[in-house]
This record gives C-alpha cells, sequence and structure tokens, in this order.
C-alpha cells in the first residue's frame, strides 16, 4: 500500500466532493503530516501536472477527515495504530510496547515539551481520572508513577503521543523500503 496510488480525479469521484473540497483536505492533510509523502505530482505526456495520492492518503481521508463518527485526535491515533499494526505485520516484527518510567515534573517537561503549569495541569487531570496513587512527592517535586506517565501521554498530551507514532511508523516504511532493494 505505501507506494500505490490513485488520481485524484478518481478520489474526488470515490468521495463526491468537488475539486475546491478535495484541495481543502488535501491542504489539511499537509498541515497536519508534513512529513508524509502521500501527494506525487507528475507530468504527463501531454505536458500536463496529474496528482497523485497515496492509497494510504486516501485511506487517510476516509477514516479520518471525511468521517464524522469520532473525535479528530482519537481518529488519527487509531489510523496511524492501524497502519503501523499493518507495518509490523508485513515486517515480521513483534509489536514493541513503550517502556513507560516514573517521572518528575521536570522531566515530564523535557519529555512533552510543555511548561511547569501544563504538566502540572496534566497531572491534576490525571489524578481526578486515575485516583492518586500516580501521583507522590519526593521533597517538593512531584513525581509521576510509570503508568501515570502512559496515561499522560496517551489520554492529555495526546499531539506528543501522535507525532511519536507517525514517526514510528515513517521508521517501519524505511525498513521495508530498505527490505526490497
Amino acid at each position: 500500500m505505501d507506494s500505490k496510488m490513485q488520481d485524484k480525479w478518481n478520489v474526488q469521484k470515490k468521495f463526491s466532493k468537488t475539486e475546491k473540497q478535495l484541495d481543502r483536505a488535501i491542504k489539511k492533510m499537509e498541515q497536519r503530516h508534513p512529513l508524509e509523502d502521500w501527494i506525487i505530482t507528475r507530468i504527463s505526456a501531454a505536458e500536463d501536472p496529474i496528482t497523485y495520492l497515496k492509497l494510504e492518503a486516501v485511506q487517510w481521508l476516509e477514516e479520518v477527515y471525511y468521517n464524522s463518527s469520532g473525535f479528530y485526535l482519537d481518529l488519527e491515533i487509531n489510523f496511524f495504530e492501524k497502519q503501523i499494526a499493518r507495518l509490523e505485520t508485513e515486517l515480521n516484527l513483534i509489536h514493541q510496547k513503550e517502556k513507560y518510567s516514573e517521572a518528575s515534573a521536570n522531566e515530564l517537561m523535557i519529555r512533552f515539551n510543555k511548561n511547569k503549569n501544563a504538566i502540572l495541569k496534566g497531572v491534576q487531570n490525571m489524578t481526578g481520572k486515575l485516583g492518586g496513587d500516580e501521583k507522590h512527592y519526593q521533597g517538593k517535586e512531584v513525581i509521576v508513577s510509570a503508568i501515570g506517565v502512559e496515561w499522560l501521554d496517551k489520554n492529555y498530551f495526546r499531539k506528543n503521543y501522535l507525532k511519536n507514532l507517525e514517526l514510528y511508523k515513517l521508521e517501519l516504511q524505511r525498513i521495508k523500503k530498505e527490505q526490497k532493494l
């Protein structure tokens, strides 16, 4: 699926969208995922540019952009998790779950690239959702358990989680491409 493509006109027809509507979707796709190479432009024999979308992009449009059955970020996370599972299966890799470890608020600031107020608000939110055993104090420093760090990653700082999923998927695609050579 990584290298299979469909021309823009057929994608437009598939989703019953105008060219302007599809262009807006493609622009949003490029803004949200600048590292992906989902759009290819080729020159035809008649010197006309033809835009192609990789099938993964078409699938993203279907499962995320044009899907109104869920929250946008949840749909994106599900999409990338599904792509990772597919690539791991194709590459015969065993899924390596990320190992989370206990961290201080200062360490979480670095991990999530957020200021201390944002981290403490996330920890407060986590404590409200999970109970409170995931947080303790060491002197004046807030320490979050491994379970709490995982919860913050997957439920509170989800844009960061999505970015890591996308980077991992790109790494798997790179490995797959190298194996074909």
